[in-house]
């Protein structure tokens, strides 16, 4: 899966006290979900965090995964999604 704007490929991020995430535009929120839910992922949608990419858009919400996640499983589905 690629960021919309940047055109970067969208990764989990796991260097978080409270557990994996991912950052993504709000455009692609609800794909994202749909595409967690699909596979079992358990989620939840964050509130918005100061974009590392471009000081061109301001925030971008935040992707919660659970726990119990293997990161690796989710980042191959990422992966395969255009």
């Amino acid at each position: 899966m690629f960021h919309l704007f940047t055109g970067w490929k969208i990764g989990v991020e796991v260097d978080d006290a409270e557990g994996a995430y991912i950052i993504v535009p709000m455009a692609q929120v609800v794909e994202l979900s749909c595409l967690l839910a699909e596979h079992g992922i358990p989620h939840a949608v964050e509130g918005d965090v100061p974009t590392r990419h471009h000081a061109d858009y301001p925030s971008e919400p935040v992707v919660r995964l659970g726990c119990a996640v293997e990161v690796q499983r989710v980042q191959d589905l990422l992966d395969r999604e255009p």
